[in-house]
């Protein structure tokens, strides 16, 4: 109570003693003077106390309904109790002790294992994963007094569809990843390129025609950057056709790439973005949905997600991983991520592209394009699969570029010191945002370290090379012939492709999984 609390309290009390002699009424305002106090500004004190005699007119000497009276003080003034804050440097942060932390974790631990029925068990399946949220440092403790094994032993006797989608976030929180459904890690990566993106799913409908599969039962991990990050989201969490998802993207694309010239102009000035951010960022919402990424578990049907960020507020210029799972307890990733955000927010982060659409904060991070980092997420991807299935082999792993173009001997003599087109900070940016240079640099690498039969990179030449917010009909016709026309001259490269991904796995690897999996419910 503050100095100026007390001295209204005691203005109060004498007051009321000078109005009353009730010993009754005295003892009311003795124990509801500071609360009263808290809920009246001062310029109400006296209006207050003039209704209290009012009160004991009215009352003619009858406590008791001279109490009932006083006891409506709020509704008669029509003030609602008020929560008192302290300023900020008054303010005494919560600290929680590592040793009540852990005591809270084996208490919700032990609350789940005697659970009585369905719906105890889901609550408190519910209560772990928030405390797991609000408490990272305890995944550690929950895994140590074994959380793990006690969800699988549930898992595999419970029934419940609910049930079972909260023990998936549960044991996704605590790092912990089923084996995978094939021979081996089946890995999907998706290059950044804006509207090109539509590239990326006529091939997937290669991909599905051939195995007779969707996509989202092709592969165990799905890694995006930029645009490659949407239609990682958009295929792995809803599982739409690619027809609709294609749809979806152009309809997307044309309402917010269709801005006047002038309009972008004075945005970009205003906002550092041509675009309208807040209208892409409503598209989004509409689009992905507003649950967190760990949230996607419940689906038992959603692959491991990750789209990929650069973060500009730091020292140095570093790569960001928006994951739907944790990496396991006693692995270190190599790159900042975190898989609480939501799934909009993941995608919004990852396609940030400078000029083109506003910064994106996060937290104490500010997030730009991935692109603009890594723009081909193959690599990052592969660490991410060995992070989450270290002891299990690579089975396939398919990248998919946005198109690039065959440079010509004519391309050199067009470019003059006197060209003013080719001097512009403009052009020298998007040229920046839409080189396949990085792209192709991380091809190589991978094709050198990974088996021919394992690596499958498809990145079709365009006729064109089309901005990354093209929405001219005619120019988007051309890039989809372009596209068959890869897929025809590529057709034997896709069959071998689909062949690799529908192998199933062998009796041996069967067994392994079969042990593996005792070993962890049992936890031997």
């Amino acid at each position: 109570m503050s100095l100026n609390q007390q001295k209204i309290v005691h203005h109060l009390k004498d007051s009321v003693s000078k109005i009353t002699n009730n010993k009754i009424v005295q003892d009311f305002f003795e124990k509801q003077s500071l609360q009263i106090v808290q809920r009246f500004p001062v310029r109400f004190i006296s209006d207050f106390l003039k209704y209290v005699e009012q009160c004991i007119d009215r009352s003619k000497n009858n406590d008791v309904l001279l109490l009932e009276n006083l006891k409506h003080f709020n509704t008669k003034f029509n003030i609602k109790r008020s929560i008192v804050v302290a300023p900020k440097w008054n303010r005494k942060s919560t600290i929680i002790s590592k040793c009540s932390i852990s005591s809270q974790t084996l208490h919700t631990i032990l609350s789940i294992e005697t659970a009585e029925n369905e719906d105890a068990l889901l609550k408190r399946i519910e209560a772990l994963i928030v405390h797991l949220q609000q408490y990272p440092e305890s995944r550690n403790c929950a895994i140590r007094a074994g959380a793990i094994p006690m969800l699988l032993r549930i898992n595999k006797k419970i029934t419940s569809d609910n049930v079972k989608g909260a023990i998936r976030v549960a044991l996704a929180s605590l790092g912990y990843a089923n084996p995978v459904a094939r021979n081996g890690i089946r890995i999907l990566s998706m290059d950044g390129g804006g509207i090109r993106g539509l590239l990326i799913l006529e091939m997937l409908k290669k991909l599905e025609e051939l195995t007779q599969k969707r996509v989202h039962e092709l592969f165990d991990l799905f890694c995006g950057v930029s645009t490659g990050a949407i239609l990682a989201f958009s295929l792995g969490i809803h599982h739409a056709s690619l027809d609709e998802i294609a749809k979806h993207y152009k309809d997307i694309s044309f309402a917010v790439f269709k801005q006047s010239r002038l309009w972008g102009t004075g945005n970009l000035v205003w906002n550092q973005a041509f675009y309208d951010t807040s209208l892409w960022e409503k598209k989004l919402r509409e689009h992905l949905g507003t649950s967190t990424l760990i949230d996607t578990n419940r689906n038992s049907h959603c692959p491991k997600l990750c789209a990929i960020s650069a973060v500009v507020n730091q020292s140095h210029l570093s790569a960001f991983v928006f994951r739907n799972y944790s990496p396991p307890w006693k692995v270190k990733p190599q790159y900042f991520g975190s898989s609480e955000h939501e799934v909009w927010q993941a995608a919004r982060a990852s396609a940030a592209a400078p000029t083109i659409f506003e910064e994106y904060k996060l937290g104490n991070f500010l997030h730009q394009d991935g692109g603009i980092l890594v723009n081909n997420p193959t690599a990052v991807a592969l660490h991410e699969a060995k992070l989450i299935w270290p002891n299990t082999p690579i089975q396939c792993v398919v990248s998919f570029g946005t198109g690039r173009t065959v440079p010509t001997p004519t391309d050199s003599v067009k470019r003059t010191p006197d060209d003013s087109s080719n001097t512009s900070w403009a052009h020298k940016f998007y040229k920046i945002l839409d080189s396949a240079t990085d792209t192709e640099g991380v091809h190589v690498m991978l094709s050198d370290l990974l088996p021919h039969n394992v690596y499958y990179r498809f990145n079709p030449y365009l006729t064109e090379m089309i901005s990354m917010t093209e929405i001219n009909p005619q120019k988007l016709e051309q890039l989809q012939r372009d596209t068959i026309m890869y897929l025809r001259r590529n057709e034997d490269k896709f069959q071998e492709a689909a062949k690799v991904l529908i192998e199933k796995k062998t009796c041996v690897q069967k067994c392994k999984d079969f042990i593996n999996f005792n070993r962890e419910i049992y936890n031997i």
